[in-house]
Order: structure tokens, then sequence, then C-alpha cells
């Protein structure tokens, strides 16, 4: 292989890699923002809150390198895929760290009136999507088209926890009006959580039409 090969798959290489700590980044926000959550820490959650701009730094990272190897390696076929699904995947994962950003910023700003114990499905939806990231992380790294397929089936779950918990929520506001200061926020972070795993979803078939060259909607 001539050095300028070799050279141009390391920088391939090093893409891949810097995909896959963002991925991992933005899963550890999610956790923490939904554990700040349930304990009201709020200094965790500043903690997620300053945290995001490493993210946002890598994020950027990769996006250079995605547009550096377009403009002067003039990529083909199956090269050319991976450097767009990167881009793309890049896009769901800034979005997902700006929702675990919101949600930290919630318990910052509840005082202490977010009242999760009651509300088990919300930490479960923050965990279905951390193992979601986590399955679709892999089958980033391994071209793993079936894993990707897979990994939307969690969302089903998502979906049927987020209307659980909508409709508690909503029903306790009915009941009394005055705990909707309380509810509110809950009920943004309910919503948060849904979208995350829509994101995840996204990434999921990004990275099939990156290994299989053909799109498929599965969220």
């Amino acid at each position: 292989m001539s050095p300028y090969r070799e050279r141009y798959r390391n920088e391939l290489d090093e893409l891949k890699m810097d995909a896959e700590r963002l991925v991992e980044l933005v899963g550890t926000a999610v956790a923490k923002s939904v554990d700040a959550l349930r304990n009201y820490d709020v200094e965790k959650a500043r903690q997620v809150i300053r945290d995001d701009q490493i993210v946002n730094d890598l994020n950027l990272r990769v996006e250079k390198r995605c547009m550096q190897l377009l403009a002067l390696q003039q990529p083909m076929a199956k090269d050319l895929r991976l450097i767009v699904t990167t881009l793309k995947i890049g896009i769901d994962l800034e979005r997902i760290g700006d929702l675990a950003v919101d949600i930290a910023r919630i318990v910052v700003h509840s005082r202490n009136k977010v009242h999760i114990k009651s509300l088990k499905n919300i930490p479960r939806m923050a965990e279905i999507s951390g193992e979601m990231l986590a399955q679709a992380n892999k089958a980033f790294k391994e071209n793993d088209a079936n894993l990707a397929r897979e990994t939307t089936k969690w969302d089903y779950e998502v979906d049927a926890l987020y209307q659980k918990v909508r409709d508690i929520l909503l029903k306790m506001i009915a009941g009394n009006p005055d705990i909707i200061e309380d509810a509110t926020p809950l009920l943004l972070v309910n919503k948060h959580l849904e979208r995350i795993a829509d994101h995840i979803c996204n990434i999921c078939e990004s990275i099939i039409y990156m290994v299989e060259a053909k799109r498929e909607h599965l969220n």
C-alpha cells in the first residue's frame, strides 16, 4: 500500500473512532441527566451541561474530518457511504446531547420541585435508550446492519412507556391542578426521552445505508 493510500485509510479509521467516542459521550450524558433528575443531584446536572462543550467540540472535529475527506480524497462507494453516514449520525448525536442538556437544566431550575420517585418508567426509558445507543455503536463498529435493525425494536417499548407516563401525569394534573408546576417538567423529560429513542432509530437507519447502500424507514 502506498504511503498516500495508507494515510487515507488511517484518516478513515480515525474518523470512525471519533464517531464511536461521540456515541459513548452522548450516552453518558443521557444517563447522567436522568440520574441527576432521579436523585435531584444538581451538581451532576451541571456537569452534564458543562460536558456538552466536549461533545460539541468532538462533533465539530468529526464534521471537519468528513468535509476534508470529501473535498480532498473524493471517496467512492463504501468509503463515501461511511463519511456521509458519519455526518448524519453526528447530527442525530448532537440533538441527543442537546436533549440530555435540556433534562439537566430542568433539574437545575426545578428547585427540588420535580418528584420522580413514583415514576419509575422515566429511568427505564433512559436505560433503554442507553442500551439502544450501545447496540447502535456496536453495529457501527462492526458494520452490522442486522444489529442496527434489531436495535430499533426497542423503540416500541420506549413509545409504550412514553404514553404510559404521559397518561399518568395528565391524570394527576386533572385530579389536582395544583401539581401542574411539578408535573410539567416531567412531561418535558418524558417527551425528550421519546425523541432520543427516535434519533437512535435514525442512526440505525444511517448504519444500514452505510453497510447495504439502501434506505430503510425503521422508526
